[in-house]
């Protein structure tokens, strides 16, 4: 990467957890861009964590770079997802902390799950993991390719949307004394909230088109040709740094990033194939729904962990009715059908068997 500053001058730095934000049109670059400062922080030792993409599955094509031959790959699926890879494989549930110190790239790419709906509601769940790291030896360089989905991810298991906005904007803020360092895309600047876009270390802007600047951003053209603006070069960009730093600068494309229309999944050899899709909790403004994976666990504690009926309750955060209710919808659904189609889908061992305990 290199930059012409024409104010200031900001040294970029990956041994440091800042945050990249990239704004400009599809097929612009922006997720090549964010690719190219990974490879910046894998040069200082640091992980990269893929976390969000685009539904074709961007991310995978990690797998085909030159990193794949000697650095740790994990892939990381959803629930009732089968993988066939070369390359370990674990489930969002049993990523660990220390994964995240003993892998050197991980990767939640989309096609490994079920639907969207799994992938935000996972990917909520790993950003929750990250909040749990106090202390580190490794950076970790998080890509999320659109940020709005990110703000998704945190709604779907938020009460609110104030809530899940405050907790987007905990992360990013507290990132650095987790050791986390962020790059973001979106297509439009006013998508993210400006709470958000003002903590970025790094406001980086591809071509804009016949659109041109933001609102906020029109202050540029006076350091910048319109014309340059409105079209670069892939490989180009402007930049902002937080310190007001202006600078135009160029990065080289690698050949390894995923094409338009490319099947990546053929490409880097994965098999991957679709259990029945999980139901997840819902928020329905004065209660919460109970998934199909907390159903199962009510019935595991009560046959296998012998646990009461409040020892559930206070283990998942429910009522003491909850469990009791669910035991009894487990135990009809046996009697009717010979198993609970509930605890089919997750695969439970418990799913034709009643929940009654001997005496």
């Amino acid at each position: 990467m290199r930059i012409l500053w024409t104010r200031g001058d900001t040294p970029v730095s990956f041994n440091r957890p800042s945050t990249w934000f990239v704004q400009g049109l599809r097929g612009s670059a922006k997720s090549s861009f964010l690719e190219h400062v990974a490879m910046g922080y894998m040069q200082e030792d640091s992980v990269v964590f893929d976390l969000f993409g685009s539904r074709d599955g961007e991310g995978l094509a990690w797998l085909r770079s030159p990193y794949a031959k000697d650095k740790k790959i994990l892939l990381v699926k959803g629930e009732n997802v089968d993988v066939q890879a070369s390359f370990p494989v674990k489930t969002v549930d049993a990523l660990t902390l220390q994964d995240l110190e003993n892998y050197d790239i991980l990767i939640s790419g989309s096609p490994l799950y079920i639907n969207p709906d799994q992938e935000f509601f996972d990917a909520a769940k790993l950003t929750n993991l990250m909040y749990r790291r106090l202390h580190y030896k490794r950076l970790i360089y998080c890509i999320i390719r659109e940020a709005s989905n990110f703000y998704y991810s945190r709604l779907k298991v938020s009460d609110n949307q104030v809530l899940a906005k405050a907790n987007m904007i905990y992360l990013i803020r507290e990132a650095r004394h987790m050791g986390i360092a962020l790059g973001l895309d979106t297509l439009r600047y006013y998508a993210i909230d400006i709470d958000i876009r003002s903590l970025s270390d790094f406001l980086i802007l591809k071509s804009q088109g016949v659109d041109g600047l933001a609102k906020d951003l029109e202050w540029l053209y006076s350091f910048f040709n319109p014309h340059v603006i409105r079209y670069m070069d892939p490989e180009n960009f402007i930049v902002i740094a937080r310190t007001g730093s202006l600078g135009i600068g160029t990065f080289p494309y690698h050949e390894w990033h995923k094409q338009e229309k490319e099947d990546i999944l053929a490409s880097v050899g994965l098999k991957v194939e679709y259990g029945e899709v999980l139901h997840e909790a819902e928020n329905r403004g004065l209660f919460k729904t109970v998934s199909d994976k907390e159903h199962a666990d009510m019935i595991t504690a009560y046959l296998e962990e012998n646990m009461s009926m409040r020892a559930i309750a206070l283990k998942l955060g429910r009522s003491t009715r909850t469990p009791l209710e669910h035991i009894h919808s487990h135990n009809a659904a046996v009697a009717r059908s010979g198993f609970c189609a509930v605890c089919k889908r997750v695969e439970s061992s418990f799913a034709s068997q009643k929940a009654e305990r001997t005496k």
